[in-house]
């Protein structure tokens, strides 16, 4: 009895994680195939982002879209900017990279409430 609701728990997951894959492939029309690979793209270069010392990773999103990696945050520096999105770029899969990172010190100031 115990193993079966555990098949069943496993059963609901893959569902779900398959449904919402899907979801999110109708809305940007790609193909299921080109998902997976933009996904696995996006952890690639992250991953390379956060084992990077002096980069931090938890200031810079990335989406990838048909292979090409859009980063957006900002950063402390110049440097920490540029080797960002030097790995982007050295990240296989990887067909260009689209940066809007921002150096904090020129970053626009936004009002928090």
């Amino acid at each position: 009895m115990r193993q079966s609701q555990r098949i069943a728990a496993i059963a609901a997951v893959a569902v779900a994680t398959l449904f919402s894959a899907g979801c999110g492939v109708f809305r940007g029309h790609e193909s299921p195939s080109a998902y997976v690979d933009d996904s696995a793209v996006t952890a690639r270069v992250k991953t390379a982002l956060i084992k990077t010392p002096g980069v931090k990773a938890s200031e810079i999103d990335v989406h990838t879209y048909h292979g090409v990696v859009t980063l957006d945050g900002v950063v402390d520096n110049e440097p920490m900017l540029r080797r960002a999105e030097k790995i982007a770029r050295d990240t296989p899969g990887v067909s260009s990279v689209q940066s809007t990172l921002q150096v904090a010190s020129t970053a626009p100031l936004v009002e928090r409430r």
